[in-house]
């Protein structure tokens, strides 16, 4: 199923043609099709205070004659990334000044304006617990460009090169990654 989407303007209108789609989208729990209905927005409370709309609800229905199992999902814009406060772009400024050769403490202070850098190590385990899937989509193994990033961490060491290589490949950025496999960046 579909997870990420442009703009909002596409996902209204993906969950508004949920009956042509009924024959190709499954559940993921229980494996039934027809029966997804659009279930309101998703808001999102950025880490400016503001609330937004990120995306749209849908879920399996077990009501009113149909056999789903109830189940609810998630559908977000690329711009977001589900479960943090931040977005795509804070996220690749982020990763860019790391490449750029910005310690780990200078770049998430200067993306977030946060002293305070023990989220950048939380950003950077699960980075890292993504690593695999990097490499998936590149298809290739990046130690050959290890030797240019010299850094002290070692997991900047793996991260980087692998990093490196996605943003210089076909996916150009976080967004374009999450568009292009449907999973999120982190």
């Amino acid at each position: 199923m579909k997870v990420f989407f442009e703009d909002l303007n596409s996902t209204q209108q993906f969950t508004l043609s949920l009956d042509h789609h009924r024959d190709t989208l499954k559940c993921q729990s229980c494996s039934k099709n027809n029966q997804f209905v659009s279930h309101g927005f998703v808001y999102k409370k950025q880490h400016n205070g503001i609330t937004k709309t990120v995306g749209k609800r849908i879920f399996c229905s077990n009501r009113f004659g149909r056999a789903g199992c109830g189940r609810t999902f998630r559908l977000y814009l690329a711009t977001e990334i589900p479960c943090l406060h931040y977005t795509v772009c804070h996220l690749a400024l982020f990763l860019r000044t790391l490449i750029a050769g910005g310690s780990i403490h200078c770049a998430y202070q200067s993306v977030t304006k946060t002293p305070d850098p023990r989220n950048a190590y939380r950003w950077l385990n699960k980075l890292q617990r993504k690593l695999i899937d990097y490499r998936g989509v590149l298809n290739a193994r990046t130690k050959d460009s290890a030797n240019r990033f010299n850094c002290r961490v070692r997991r900047l060491k793996l991260l980087l090169p692998t990093i490196s290589a996605l943003f210089s490949s076909t996916i150009s950025s976080c967004l374009h990654y999450q568009l292009h496999t449907q999973k999120t960046f982190i």
